[in-house]
Formats: C-alpha cells, structure tokens, sequence
C-alpha cells in the first residue's frame, strides 16, 4: 500500500502532512482537535496548498519567458504533484519534488522545491527551500494558503498583530483585487488598535492584501476573544487574508510574490514580486504556527 500520509510530532501536538502538494492536514494538540479547516466541494476543496512557482493568478493564465508562450494556472502546480519523503524523523519531515518534461512544458526553469514541516517545541515551522538546479537565472514566486476552522461565525473573530512581540497598531494600504488581478487601486485600512475585527464585508470583493507588513506575527481570535493561535513570519513580502462570505475557514496566507496587475503584459521577465535565483542558488523562507 502506497503511503499517502506522514505524521510527526513536537511537545504536545502533532502534525499530518499529505505527500499530495505536500499540504498540511491536520495540526492539533494530542488530545485537542484540528485547528485546520476540512476541505469540502461547497466552499474550498484545498486545506493548506502550497504555492510554487506562481502565487496569485496570471493575467489570463500565460505568460512569456524569453519570446516563448507558457499556460500556468493559478498559485501553479506545486500543490497538484505528488513529493517524496527525502528525510524524516519524529519531530521534521523533508518533502521534495523535481522539475521534469511535464514541469518544462509549464514552466522553463529546472528545479527541486522541498517543503519543510518542524516542531520547535509546540511551534509547527514550514520551510520552503527552493534550488535552481539550471544554467539559467531562474524566476518564481512561493507561498502558503493555510485555512483555519473557524468556531462558529466570522463575525466576531479578530486578528491581533504584533512586532517583536508587542502588539502593534498600524495604517496600510490594502491592495484591491478584481477577477483574480491587482487593479492598482489601492484601499486604506486603519488598524491602530492593533486589532481587526473580522466580518464577511471585509471579504466581498477577494482578499486583504498588504505588501511589506509592519508586522512579524498574527493572533487569530474566536468570538469570545480566546486566542485560536499564532501566525508567525519574519521575512515575507506579502500577507493575504481570506476567506469566502459565510464559509467556515479563514487563511493567512505568506507570500514572497503576487499575482499580476491587470495591466501586466504577460512577460515573466516584467512580472512584480518574483525572486530571482542564479545557477545553483538555494533559498529558503519560513512561517510558523503555534496552537493555543
């Protein structure tokens, strides 16, 4: 029988990872219940895809490299490939993929994508690492997509930000989304407080976007104001929340890229937010989660 799951462990809690998109499924402490949302057909069939080499949608899903034409689908292929466990002990596992003649035909670049989960104490940590394995610079975006299982309604739930520890208000210009793409509008949102109140007006039209966050960690609230748990990243480029009007998860989602404008015109080589790797080059980014 095919192994389809892996499981580790840190201090009272316990991860299940799928090698399919090696997307994490359950997160939870040993005798509490899944923080992770359960995906369903009605409103989200993922639970917490894993973005490469695109984060965001493509303007009508292509685009050029070097004059050739590609068609790549939103986030990209990574979370619909099936990884290989490449190391694994009872607290971290290594998943990887390779690029192939099925990946060239998508995407010019040879690579190998590893997805990292590991426990430091009760924190899950996600490590993308990322290794151009070409002779040419290669251009890509990563992300992660995690949905969390609300308790009960969206309303009511809050986001608490802090930097270095200590809560942290703020002003920033939320990126505004039409039909998948960035309009160039852009919408000030107003969180001195240093906590948002969650309602699913603030998600009609698609995400909250704010590049370079003034914030290193997210605390997600339920509606009695009981911390839910804790989002932690020290180095991304971007941050998405999102959720669908009544559907009973919510995502915080770190990104290190974006989708395009909807003035792109379509060249890789012009595209925002992409990290550039040379011949050999390996870089890693990270995230955190920790249960309350």
């Amino acid at each position: 029988m095919n192994q389809e799951t892996v499981q580790i462990f840190g201090d009272g809690v316990m991860a299940e990872i799928a090698l399919m998109g090696a997307e994490l499924q359950v997160l939870k402490a040993k005798e509490g219940r899944n923080v992770l949302w359960q995906k369903d057909d009605i409103h989200w069939n993922r639970v917490a895809p894993n973005l490469f080499p695109i984060v965001g949608r493509l303007k009508g899903d292509a685009y050029t490299v070097g004059g050739a034409s590609y068609s790549m689908r939103q986030h990209g292929f990574a979370r619909d490939q099936k990884f290989v466990v490449e190391e694994q002990n009872e607290s971290s596992v290594l998943l990887g993929f390779m690029w192939s003649e099925q990946t060239l035909a998508v995407y010019p670049f040879a690579f190998h994508f590893q997805v990292r989960y590991r426990f430091d104490g009760s924190v899950l940590w996600v490590d993308y690492v990322t290794e151009n394995r070409g002779d040419v610079e290669m251009l890509y975006s990563v992300g992660g997509h995690p949905g969390f299982a609300l308790r009960g309604a969206l309303e009511g739930h809050s986001l608490v930000f802090s930097q270095a520890g200590q809560r942290t208000g703020f002003s920033a210009e939320r990126r505004l989304i039409e039909g998948g793409y960035y309009t160039g509008k852009t919408e000030m949102v107003d969180v001195t407080s240093g906590v948002l109140t969650l309602s699913d007006a603030l998600f009609e039209s698609d995400a909250i976007v704010f590049n370079d966050p003034v914030f290193d960690a997210v605390t997600l609230l339920d509606s009695q104001g009981d911390a839910m748990l804790d989002f932690y990243c020290w180095e991304w480029d971007a941050v998405g929340f999102w959720t669908k009007p009544g559907a009973p998860f919510f995502c915080i989602e770190p990104w290190w890229g974006w989708a395009d404008d909807v003035d792109s015109d379509g060249r890789f080589e012009s595209k925002s937010g992409l990290h550039k790797l040379a011949p050999g080059e390996v870089e890693t980014v990270s995230y955190g989660l920790g249960l309350r």
